[in-house]
Parts: C-alpha cells; sequence; structure tokens
C-alpha cells in the first residue's frame, strides 16, 4: 500500500504517461484516491501497482525516484513484480520505465491488453513537492474558447524562456574550471520545445569530463558529442530532500548509479538525439574494430581491452540496422571477459606444469650426478688401497733391504685407511641426502601423471578458446 503522507489527496483517474495532468485515458473507468508521495518513496500495492493480478493474492510493487515533470508526477517510477513471477535470482525483478512494462505484459501475458493491465492501478504518481494540485493552480489562465494545448504550449514557453536565462548566468560566471563544449542544436527552439531538452554542455567541468563512461569508449570530443546525453539542472535532487529521505536515497543508491540522467521517453528527447546516437554507434564500431584486428592472446593480455570491447559490444547491440550474423559476433564478443578469464587461467596452469615437471627434472640430474661423484670417489680409494697392497706385498718380499721404506708406505697405508673411514662415516650422510632426495623423487612421480594431464587439459583448452575467438579477428561493420 502507498505510505501515508500529510499533503492533501488527489482524486484523479489513471492517465497516459506525459506532461498534461488533464488528459484522461478513454480506457480507464476506474478512479483512484492519489496520495502524493515524497522522492525515493516505495510501497506495495493499490493505487500505484495491482493487487490479485494475474494470481489472487499477488501483490506487486512500486517506486520512484526523485524527478518529476511539469505537472507534478515523478517521471522515474518502477514496477516490482509479485513473488510468484520472481525469478530464482535473490534480487527482486523490476520494471523501470513503462515501455518495460508493455514489453513484459506483451511477452508473458500475450492474452491481456494492455489497456486492462493499466486500468488495474494508477502509473502516475504525485509528489508531495510539486503536486499536480499546484502546476494547475500555476498555469496561466486563459480563454475558455482557446484548446488546452494553447495553455501547455504557452507555459513551456515561458518555463523555456526562465530556464534559458538562468543557465546563461550560470555559464557565464568565470569563478569555475569549465570544459566548453559547444553543440549546434538548431538556429532557434520553438515555443512548445521543453528545455529538459536542451543539450546545456557548458556545466561539464573537467574533473567530471575526465571520468566520463563516455571516454571509456571513445577517447574524443567527437565522440561525446555523438552521445545524446542531456544535462540539464533539475536532473538532480534537492539536497534537503535527500537529508529527509536519506535513508531510502541510500537503499535506492544502487538503482541510481544505473539510471541514466537523460529522460527515455521520445517526448523528452532533444532532436538531434537519433543522428547523435548514430554517431555513438559509429565511433563504438570504429574502435571494436581496432580492438578486434589483433588476435585474441594480445586482446585479452589487457583487461582495460577486454572491458572495453564488451562494453563497445553492448552499445552497439543496439543499432537496428545489424545483421543476424552481426548480432551473434557482437554475443560472442561479450563473452570475452569470462573467456579471458578462463584462457588466463590455463596458460597459468601451462607455466605452473611446466615449473613443476622442470624442477622435477633437476632433482632426477642431481641425484644422478650425486651418485656418479660417490661412486668415483669411492673407487679411486679402492685403486690406491689395491696399489698400495701390493706395494705392502713387495715390501715384505724385500723386508730386511727395505725395514725404513716400509714403515714409510705403512704409514701412508695407515693414512689411508684413516680417509676410507672418514669417507665412510660420511656414506651414511650421503645416504640420508640420496634418501630424501629419492623420496621427493617417488613423490613427485605419483602426481606426474596427474600434472600431464592438467598441462594437456589447459593446453586443449588454450588451443580452443584462441579456435572460438578466430572469426572475430578483423571483424569489421562496415
Amino acid at each position: 500500500m502507498a505510505p501515508s503522507h500529510s499533503p492533501i489527496p488527489i482524486s484523479c483517474q489513471d492517465e497516459e504517461e506525459n506532461d498534461s495532468p488533464f488528459e484522461s485515458n478513454p480506457y480507464k473507468d476506474k478512479t483512484f484516491d492519489l496520495q502524493p508521495v515524497s522522492p525515493y518513496s516505495s510501497g506495495e500495492g493499490l493505487p500505484y501497482a495491482p493487487e490479485g493480478w494475474p494470481n489472487p493474492g499477488d501483490v506487486w510493487g512500486w517506486k520512484v525516484l526523485s524527478r518529476t515533470n511539469k505537472a507534478g508526477y515523478f517521471l522515474d517510477r518502477h514496477l516490482y513484480l509479485p513473488k510468484s513471477l520472481q525469478t530464482s535470482s535473490s534480487r527482486r525483478h523490476s520494471l523501470r520505465t513503462k515501455p518495460d512494462v508493455e514489453r513484459y505484459i506483451e511477452s508473458n501475458f500475450p492474452s491481456m491488453a494492455i489497456e486492462a493491465f493499466f486500468d488495474l492501478f494508477s502509473w502516475q504518481i504525485p509528489s508531495t513537492e510539486k503536486t499536480p494540485t499546484k502546476a494547475v493552480q500555476s498555469m496561466p489562465i486563459t480563454p475558455p474558447v482557446k484548446p488546452l494545448q494553447i495553455e501547455e504550449d504557452t507555459t513551456e514557453e515561458i518555463s523555456t524562456k526562465r530556464k534559458l536565462k538562468r543557465r546563461t548566468k550560470v555559464c557565464s560566471q568565470p569563478s569555475r574550471k569549465i570544459s566548453r563544449l559547444r553543440v549546434r542544436v538548431g538556429q532557434s527552439l520553438s515555443p512548445d520545445q521543453d528545455a529538459n531538452n536542451i543539450l546545456d554542455l557548458c556545466l561539464l567541468d573537467n574533473e567530471v569530463a575526465k571520468v566520463d563512461a563516455t571516454e571509456i569508449f571513445y577517447g574524443n570530443i567527437d565522440c561525446q558529442k555523438g552521445s545524446g546525453m542531456q544535462i540539464s539542472g533539475e536532473k538532480y535532487p534537492n539536497v534537503t530532500t535527500v537529508l529527509e529521505n536519506f535513508d531510502d536515497y541510500l537503499d535506492n543508491l544502487e538503482d541510481l548509479l544505473v539510471m541514466p540522467h537523460s529522460e527515455s521517453s521520445s517526448d523528452h528527447m532533444a532532436p538531434s538525439t537519433n543522428t547523435m546516437d548514430n554517431q555513438t554507434i559509429e565511433c563504438c564500431k570504429k574502435k571494436l574494430s581496432s580492438l578486434l584486428a589483433g588476435d585474441f592472446p594480445s586482446l585479452v593480455s589487457c583487461n582495460n581491452a577486454v572491458i572495453e570491447v564488451a562494453m563497445l559490444a553492448s552499445q552497439i547491440c543496439k543499432d537496428a540496422t545489424l545483421s543476424a550474423d552481426q548480432m551473434a559476433k557482437l554475443k560472442l564478443v561479450e563473452e570475452i571477459p569470462l573467456a579471458s578469464v578462463a584462457f588466463h587461467e590455463a596458460n597459468g596452469n601451462i607455466v605452473k606444469a611446466d615449473r613443476f615437471l622442470g624442477d622435477l627434472e633437476a632433482k632426477k640430474s642431481k641425484v644422478l650426478s650425486l651418485k656418479l661423484d660417490y661412486k668415483d670417489k669411492v673407487a679411486q680409494i679402492q685403486s690406491e688401497i689395491e696399489r698400495n697392497s701390493a706395494a705392502i706385498q713387495e715390501i715384505d718380499d724385500q723386508i730386511q733391504k727395505l725395514q725404513s721404506k716400509r714403515k714409510e708406505i705403512c704409514g701412508a697405508l695407515e693414512s689411508m685407511q684413516e680417509r676410507k673411514v672418514e669417507l665412510t662415516c660420511g656414506e651414511a650422510s650421503v645416504a640420508n641426502s640420496i634418501l630424501t632426495l629419492v623420496g621427493e623423487i617417488q613423490h613427485g612421480l605419483s602426481e606426474k601423471s596427474k600434472w600431464e594431464r592438467k598441462k594437456a587439459n589447459s593446453v586443449q583448452r588454450v588451443a580452443e578458446i584462441q579456435e572460438k575467438f578466430t572469426t572475430l579477428r578483423g571483424l569489421t561493420f562496415f
């Protein structure tokens, strides 16, 4: 249900989404008691959301942001699906514009007429800051013989002149560093043109321009001119309103960060928006073609390039002139960020496997080297022992003549025996080293097949990814 507020209720019929509070919908015969609500409010059920449809007991939710039209109704209002229509995701699905609601009803409930659906509740939600009653009182009184359209045009013309005069004063102040981007909108404004549609780019300062998301895609002023961006003094909520409803503002902050400031309906779009959108898409196509000119490993080596190609592809998908094949290729481009993660992971596994196998081979070589070195030393000592033993035998035959020499050789033999003992004592440490290395080798051999399979799978994964995105190399849209 709508939250309770102190302002007076306003009784009106549910109307089409426009700037006039007087235009009635011929399909509606229900009258709702509309309570004005504050910005960033939310609620459930009537009068601002359906109840009991499509299933008995279903209650839809609603939420508004801060922008209002001249009539005092919120421009940004959302519908939340009832629990019976929610998907498995934890986040509650919302329909953010009237066209989104129409598309959802047509796709999921084709037998339900759009007019009949909007008969169930009031799409228009009045604001407490500028209620429709105040809007009616602020309109100039005209003779009754003139049609209502003349009153609306006169009000819009006066509002346009006042806003233009106010913005001219702001732009002429030299105290701020202003990035002045001159955009040709036209030779003159029509009397019924809304001032919110004016591309007031003189209010863009250098710091804001640095973080503008359009620079991520285009990187030049020409592309920024084609982005169709609209800037006006009434897009941002009043600071006092935000402070009074700060909890609601924080709850809706995530939605605000993804909502564009420019009005989405065709009634509030500048005359040159379509041309500017085409220029933006052309810039996106050129930038995407240049990024896809190289091979896939070079592309995914830069994280910024991976993110940029996906964002460019999502922008180009808005082009209605794309063929089915081009749309399929763009969907493939949007998969590049996820594929790059798998690609880098597979390459990392290959490097780890090569390092592990290299270390294993190095340990094997070290064991063989220690073994050969030990055998060479033992053989050398053994040969010396045998040679000295032969000398002793000769000394025994000539003991009398060679007694002095025998003592000398015996001394040498004792020294040789001592060296052998030393080597024998060191044999234990050598054996321990060999046992340790043998244990490590056996452990490595037990994991060798696993790492070889992991390497083979990673090599195959890298080849599949490269083959999958080979068709994107050199892709252009001209």
